[in-house]
């Protein structure tokens, strides 16, 4: 379930600086980690490697409005694309105002259920609770929540295709890393559901 709290979760808005414009699609924006980046027995694992791809590209997404990047198509399943997407138009129908990502969801995964082989697996952890917002700006507090990112693997390559929150999983001390985009997401300016761009289907 993806709704403005969700959307703190997964991964509404568009970069000003990063909208296409006549002259071609924008550049991505690249990641800075604010401290070290994450390590741990985890990080090499390509499921794990595949949730931060999606949580990217979803932040990228959903800070342009435009739900069918090729990052996101590759990396997140249509169906959770879709429902990007429809909290997306649900946010401006409501408030008239979309919100912006600063960077990635943060994330701190604890356990990996499958090995590289398998056709599907779940990779849990903690996530920030709060993250998206009008302005863009990184809270000075995020907290944290447990989550389990579910994934498929077909011809070699791995999605992300839905969520479930795990609200048994203690976070209470957890960090989860931060990394922001460079250059910074600025306030969107859509307030229009029709400037939304749908995800395309697979």
């Amino acid at each position: 379930m993806i709704g403005p709290v969700a959307l703190a979760t997964l991964v509404l808005g568009s970069l000003v600086a990063c909208t296409p414009t006549d002259n071609g699609p924008a550049p991505m924006p690249t990641t800075v980690w604010t401290s070290a980046a994450p390590e741990g027995p985890l990080e090499g694992d390509p499921w794990v490697e595949t949730v931060r791809a999606s949580l990217e590209a979803q932040a990228i997404a959903v800070n342009r409005n435009d739900f069918s990047l090729a990052s996101l198509t590759e990396t997140t399943s249509y169906d959770l694309r879709s429902r990007l997407y429809s909290a997306a138009r649900d946010q401006v129908t409501s408030s008239g105002s979309t919100e912006i990502l600063p960077g990635p969801l943060p994330f701190a995964p604890v356990e990996v259920t499958g090995v590289p082989e398998d056709a599907t697996a779940s990779v849990r952890g903690c996530v920030a609770e709060q993250w998206a917002s009008e302005g863009g700006t990184p809270p000075a507090v995020p907290g944290a929540r447990g989550i389990e990112y579910r994934l498929a693997q077909e011809d070699g390559s791995r999605t992300v295709t839905s969520t479930v929150n795990v609200p048994d999983l203690d976070c209470s001390t957890v960090d989860p890393p931060v990394a922001l985009f460079d250059p910074a997401p600025e306030p969107s300016t859509v307030d229009d559901v029709e400037r939304i761009i749908r995800p395309t289907r697979d």
